[in-house]
């Protein structure tokens, strides 16, 4: 089996020594990627680890780690992988930047009807009114099964605060958009101190529920097993 785990966060360049970035730490991913060696490491011939600048992959003579930088390279990374090599499995779990930066600008530019960004490798930290014009990303997880029908695809939805029901409804929403066989969702309101509330939705609205990462990894190794039996 050839598996690829997503794991980490994106992150968006604002010039050569600035970046927008999220709190992801691919602690998750990385158990996912550790269970999978630990557990079904002899049906397992290679697992690409495509991962942020932040995060650590697992270690082991299976593991192709691919560091990742912003969501066009996580883009280009997949769409290759995909295309190039017969993998059985994705198991997105990486914090994808939802915005990119567009451009780079001053609000006083913007009043005065300039629509020249600014330029140079740094931009200098004398400027009163630096604005970055963001722009929507693209969903990176609509890609995987257009480009490899037949791999089993694990979504992943991050919500905060929200009833039980709206959270999985929400969860098979995007499972059922993106051709998933499983989506991991989670509510920010039940992750901290050691635990990880997770709830991994079936295609026919059912769910397990986990209660921390060591938990959540077993079943996603396992659910996906089964699925490529």
């Amino acid at each position: 089996m050839n598996i690829i785990i997503t794991a980490g966060g994106t992150s968006e360049r604002i010039d050569d020594v600035r970046s927008i970035t999220n709190t992801s730490t691919g602690r998750l991913g990385r158990a996912i990627g550790e269970c999978f060696l630990a557990e079904y490491g002899e049906k397992i011939e290679n697992l690409y680890y495509l991962h942020g600048l932040r995060a650590v992959p697992p270690e082991g003579s299976k593991v192709r780690a691919v560091p990742v930088e912003g969501v066009r390279d996580l883009q280009d990374a997949l769409s290759r992988l995909l295309t190039t090599e017969k993998i059985d499995a994705v198991i997105h779990a990486m914090a994808v930047s939802d915005y990119m930066v567009k451009e780079v600008t001053t609000l006083e530019k913007i009043k005065a009807g300039d629509e020249t960004p600014l330029g140079g490798n740094k931009i200098s930290s004398n400027i009163d009114d630096l604005t970055i014009i963001m722009q929507r990303s693209p969903k990176v997880i609509s890609i995987i099964k257009q480009k490899s029908p037949d791999t089993t695809l694990v979504g992943f939805k991050l919500l905060s605060h929200v009833p039980r029901e709206e959270l999985i409804q929400v969860g098979h929403a995007l499972l059922e958009k993106n051709g998933c066989s499983f989506v991991l969702a989670n509510d920010l309101a039940e992750i901290g101190g050691g635990k990880h509330r997770g709830y991994l939705i079936h295609r026919d609205g059912t769910y397990d529920t986990m209660e921390d990462n060591g938990e959540i990894a077993s079943v996603i190794a396992k659910r996906v097993m089964e699925e490529r039996k």
